[in-house]
């Protein structure tokens, strides 16, 4: 290729009281070689003082901008700022301990939401790590799992203790699921009998409830729930809205006006070792 002489700016004289530049050579491509005869670019006073006024009114405004941003852009941002690893070393952990904690909450159809004290509730299962994804699979044992029972001891609507004769024992028949350990998002699925009683005058049969307690969101027709992802220190809050059908019992049936949805919202404290 045919190379042409071309003059590249370099701090120079001044001229006529301005600061121009003054020129050294070397090679370049023909195909920029009519930058050749462009004159000197003048730096003055004026030039160096208003380009400092630009670049301070744009430190000035960032801040009064990122309010604005769109709300996803705005979301992800949040998301990677408290995105933080869950678990440190995934790979040397395979036991997984779940304790659920006081402040968790129930509801079903219409009615209000029951305040649920769970704490002293949980159970013990295992960990694997899947290679091709990262995420790690955990599978809780049935038989080891305490879901503390819906009593006037630990349930309260509207502030108000649940009447003495009601109790709802809750029989877990799985929870199993994935969590990852970059995010601390968590999805495990549940299935559990709830055992409806007033004393010894009834027994109504088990409503069956089914669903994804997840970090994120859950939504039925009627009932919906934002979790929280797990954090380093092991918290997490699991929701999860699961819809119910008749349990064939008349009287259960009309008053919880099955089917229909319900809602849990469960916080726990998760250790691995």
């Amino acid at each position: 290729m045919t190379t042409m002489r071309l003059n590249v700016a370099s701090v120079g004289d001044r001229i006529n009281g301005k600061l121009v530049v003054r020129k050294r050579t070397q090679t370049q491509p023909q195909a920029i070689s009519q930058q050749e005869n462009e004159p000197p670019i003048p730096i003055t006073r004026s030039t160096l003082l208003k380009s400092g006024l630009m670049i301070g009114a744009i430190a000035t405004l960032a801040p009064a901008i990122s309010p604005v941003l769109p709300a996803a852009i705005a979301a992800d941002a949040v998301a990677a700022s408290t995105s933080v690893p869950a678990i440190v070393s995934p790979k040397t952990i395979s036991q997984i301990v779940l304790n659920t904690l006081s402040d968790c909450k129930l509801a079903v159809s219409v009615y209000p939401t029951f305040g649920y004290n769970a704490g002293g509730g949980g159970g013990a299962g295992t960990v694997t790590q899947d290679p091709s994804t990262g995420l790690l699979n955990v599978v809780f044992d049935p038989e080891t799992l305490i879901i503390p029972p819906i009593t006037s001891a630990t349930s309260t609507v509207l502030g108000i203790p649940i009447p003495p004769p009601l109790k709802i024992a809750i029989v877990p028949k799985k929870l199993e699921g994935t969590i990852d350990p970059e995010t601390g998002e968590a999805n495990l699925t549940f299935l559990a009998g709830f055992e409806f009683t007033a004393g010894p005058l009834y027994t109504a049969p088990p409503l069956v409830v089914s669903t994804t307690l997840t970090t994120e969101q859950s939504s039925g027709p009627i009932r919906s729930g934002t979790g929280n992802r797990l954090t380093a220190d092991g918290k997490a809050k699991l929701v999860g809205v699961a819809r119910v059908p008749k349990t064939g019992d008349g009287f259960l049936d009309g008053f919880l006006m099955l089917p229909t949805d319900a809602l849990a919202v469960l916080s726990a404290d998760l250790k691995f070792s």
